[in-house]
């Protein structure tokens, strides 16, 4: 069993104001600026850590400098 990821695209919009451009299928594309794309990248990755926690790592993190 696979679960295909949905092709989502980023690329130039050519609006000076808003210049980069959001793409997913069967929605309008979205155009914002390199801030408000940030912003929605840490805000992703906050509720991806929210609704799946992972548990901590027992022991410590292994130490393999040599």
């Amino acid at each position: 069993m696979s679960i295909e990821t949905p092709k989502i695209t980023v690329h130039s919009s050519g609006d000076p104001d808003h210049p980069i451009r959001i793409t997913a299928p069967g929605r309008d594309p979205l155009d914002v600026t390199r801030a408000e794309l940030m912003t929605l990248v840490h805000e992703g990755r906050m509720r991806l850590m929210r609704t799946f926690p992972t548990p901590p790592i027992v022991g410590g993190i292994p130490d393999s400098g040599g």
